[in-house]
C-alpha cells in the first residue's frame, strides 16, 4: 500500500510526465505542420529524447535533442548528430519542457542558417 501511495504522489508531483519511462508526450510546439514529442529513457529522467516531427511527411523527424544522462546532442533533418554540450544539467530545472522547446528552436535556427 505504501508503494502505491508513493507512486501516486510521484505521479501528482510531476504531472505524470516523468512517472513512466519510455512513454511519449506531446509538448507545446507552435510550428504549423509539426509536433514535439518527448520521452524519457532512464537515469532518473536524465536520459531523454525530444523529437520535432513533420505531420505532413508521415511523422518524419525534422530535428531531435537528446540527453544520454550526461551529454546533450542535437540532430538535424538530415540525421546528422552532434554534441552541443558536455552537460545536460541546464535542463534539470523547473520548466524543463519549455527549456527543451527553446533550445531546439535555437539549434534549428542555427542549422537552417548554415
Amino acid at each position: 500500500m505504501m508503494r502505491f501511495v508513493a507512486f501516486a504522489f510521484l505521479l501528482l508531483a510531476t504531472g505524470g510526465v516523468f512517472a513512466q519511462s519510455g512513454a511519449s508526450y506531446k509538448l507545446d510546439w507552435n510550428v504549423k505542420g509539426q509536433e514535439l514529442i518527448y520521452r524519457s529513457c532512464g537515469c532518473a529522467d536524465s536520459c531523454w529524447v525530444a523529437e520535432v516531427r513533420s505531420l505532413r511527411q508521415k511523422k518524419r523527424v525534422v530535428a531531435a535533442l537528446r540527453c544520454d544522462c550526461e551529454k546533450l546532442y542535437f540532430s538535424d533533418a538530415a540525421g546528422k548528430e552532434r554534441m552541443v554540450s558536455e552537460s545536460c544539467a541546464a535542463f534539470d530545472a523547473e520548466g524543463k519542457m519549455d527549456l527543451i522547446s527553446k533550445r531546439l528552436k535555437e539549434l534549428q535556427s542555427q542549422a537552417d542558417s548554415k
